[in-house]
């Protein structure tokens, strides 16, 4: 079983997901943290919300009368503003390509990590057309 994040928005307390698996973006999710500090951004992983992965570990239960853990995630997890998470996105991006940022050692998954960003910022402006909220689930 392999940790991934997905995009999600948050609209009238509903949680809408990409449900498209950004392996890239978990995998190197401290090595893009540091590349926002080092460009003054709020690092990735405080808008990733991890409600899903702790209730597959067993970590969390499903409180009584809730039915899935994105119902759990709209009332208690973490979320930005959807134009927010555009513009923190957008910055990283352009950091990403400008540096032509390396991410791996043995191989490079820096094509895969802009991939995942571009979609997620896709996802993010959509969002933010609908006044909405963002985040990234760990999802497992």
């Amino acid at each position: 079983m392999s940790t991934v994040l997905w995009a999600n928005s948050l609209i009238e307390g509903n949680v809408e997901s990409d449900q498209a698996d950004k392996y890239a973006l978990f995998k190197h999710l401290d090595k893009l943290d540091k590349l926002c500090r080092s460009a003054g951004l709020r690092p990735l992983s405080e808008i990733c919300d991890s409600t899903d992965a702790k209730y597959n570990l067993d970590e969390i239960e499903l409180p009584a009368g809730m039915a899935s853990t994105d119902e759990l995630m709209a009332r208690d997890g973490v979320w930005i503003d959807a134009q927010a998470a555009v513009q923190l996105l957008e910055t990283l991006l352009a950091e990403i390509k400008t540096r032509k940022t390396r991410f791996g050692l043995l191989s490079d998954s820096h094509e895969e990590v802009v991939t995942e960003l571009g979609e997620a910022i896709e996802f993010a402006r959509a969002a933010a057309s609908k006044n909405a909220r963002f985040n990234f689930a760990m999802v497992m």
